[in-house]
């Protein structure tokens, strides 16, 4: 009588080790491999945010469309925003008003971004948390109807129409008053986490502001007006209102520690730490 053959314990003990490491092997690299791809991605939807912005200005004069009404037409409440009472904070995330499906909602800027495949960074669409440490957020959590992460770049605050603007003593109204295109940045991606000793706030507008006139210049002053040693931190008092991202290419996971992809005033498109947010920002 054949006897049947099958597999011993051990053998099939050996059998998983052999799986379980080879699974570590490749798992790390298959995640690098798709953290690669998705930084493409990314970088590719940037780049049409700069043609975007050359095509705006070229039809303006060579002026800064306003920062924040770039993607939204108002301010104000729409009807679908209604019971939400920090609505603007948290439009990145409200499904109601994404502007692939509701155009008619569209900004000063927003028919220039046709092109644009996507609004948001697919590593941080497929991140995206409900994030109770930003303030803005938590006043609203509850009350969004459609919880749907659809933007994530947003514009550098302090390019812009000055007349009447809070920021108007700082900002760059026309290309022309930007003095280094490309280390300026038109958008970025704007960090959604809170680090209270560099940040106060995550995603939560459509612009990039580290902070307000009288804190850039006490920032300048104290770093003897040279923009590159003005760094978010400890160190920096106030602390910065927003921050660059920090999830690509992030050690450890950490998404506060990595790099955000900014698309510069010269047309190219580049990955730089939080530390690097205000001399990128900075027009001047």
């Amino acid at each position: 009588m054949r006897k049947s053959k099958a597999f011993t314990l051990i053998e099939l003990l050996v059998v998983i080790a052999i799986i379980a490491l080879l699974m570590g092997i490749l798992i790390p690299t298959l995640n690098k491999a798709k953290n690669l791809a998705q930084g493409a991605a990314c970088k590719a939807n940037l780049k049409n945010y700069t043609l975007a912005v050359q095509m705006y200005l070229d039809d303006n004069d060579q002026r800064f469309p306003e920062p924040e009404r770039c993607y939204f037409s108002q301010s104000g409440p729409f009807p679908v925003e209604s019971g939400l009472s920090s609505y603007i904070h948290v439009r990145w995330c409200n499904g109601d008003v994404d502007l692939k499906t509701h155009p008619e909602y569209g900004g000063n800027l927003f028919p220039y971004l046709a092109n644009a495949k996507a609004f948001i960074c697919p590593t941080y669409k497929t991140a995206a948390v409900h994030h109770s440490e930003d303030h803005f957020y938590q006043a609203d959590a509850g009350n969004i109807g459609r919880y749907e992460p659809w933007y994530n770049y947003t514009m550098n605050a302090y390019l812009g129409p000055r007349k009447g603007h809070p920021l108007e003593e700082i900002r760059a109204a026309k290309s022309g008053d930007v003095k280094h295109p490309a280390t300026t940045f038109s958008f970025c991606e704007e960090s959604a986490y809170v680090d209270t000793q560099y940040n106060v706030s995550g995603l939560n507008d459509t612009y990039m502001i580290p902070g307000n006139v009288s804190m850039v210049n006490s920032w300048l002053s104290a770093a003897g007006g040279n923009p590159w040693y003005v760094e978010p931190g400890p160190q920096t008092s106030p602390t910065f209102y927003d921050v660059l991202a920090g999830y690509h290419n992030a050690p450890s996971g950490d998404p506060l520690m990595g790099r955000g992809n900014c698309a510069f005033l010269d047309g190219h498109v580049d990955a730089h730490y939080r530390a690097e947010t205000f001399p990128l920002s900075w027009p001047k």
